[in-house]
């Protein structure tokens, strides 16, 4: 009586079996990086070429992506304007993280690194909106609600360091706002130079009370 052959069946192991969730964690990450694109072109068309100009279409062009996509993950521009407005957030803080991380600036080398941050695309997004929110009322609302949450989270403005105080921050996002006109380069010019200098008078003030020889009329 002849012994019938079994055929050799393949068994999977456990490391053969397809994993669910490895799927899962491609199209997370597949998801995140679109949506990446998508909030890097939105904030690049901002930055050259307004708020408005941020159409559904004209960022999934630059994104190199269907609309379809763009609709998929942004249904509409309440939720896109929100997203870029804590992507740009994120991207100015680590932005001045960098900055601060760096070598120690004196006031007038902080004062010329924070000048610089200023005229980079996250930033001047950033003064897009805001100028925009002035006559755009949901605008408004959202970029205060941003505001509002980071403070109840304790997340502060990132500071710059000892040697770039607030209120020369202030001038300086005010000096940049500005720009744009004939005389720019000749304000850039002056303004950074009485910044300069009145940090400067600051620092050696400040040298001077810590060491006890303030003159009289300066105390």
């Amino acid at each position: 009586m002849s012994v019938e052959q079994e055929r050799p069946r393949s068994r999977r192991t456990m490391r053969s079996r397809p994993r669910p969730w490895a799927k899962t964690d491609q199209r997370r990450c597949k998801g995140e990086a679109t949506r990446g694109r998508i909030l890097d072109a939105a904030m690049l068309i901002v930055a050259q070429e307004g708020y408005h100009a941020a159409t559904h279409q004209r960022i999934a062009r630059a994104a190199g992506l269907v609309r379809t996509a763009i609709n998929y993950h942004f249904p509409d521009r309440d939720q896109l304007s929100e997203a870029l407005i804590l992507h740009l957030r994120r991207l100015r803080a680590e932005r001045v993280a960098a900055m601060v991380g760096a070598p120690e600036h004196s006031h007038g080398s902080a004062i010329e690194a924070y000048w610089a941050l200023l005229r980079e695309t996250p930033f001047v997004a950033t003064a897009e909106l805001e100028c925009c929110a002035r006559t755009d009322p949901d605008l408004r609302a959202r970029l205060a609600a941003v505001r509002c949450s980071s403070a109840l989270d304790g997340d502060q403005t990132p500071a710059v360091g000892p040697n770039l105080d607030r209120l020369s921050m202030y001038l300086l996002e005010g000096l940049a706002r500005g720009g744009g006109h004939e005389g720019e380069a000749f304000l850039e010019r002056r303004g950074l130079g009485i910044l300069k200098r009145a940090a400067e008078e600051a620092r050696e003030l400040e040298s001077a009370a810590r060491d006890g020889s303030l003159p009289e009329a300066a105390a």
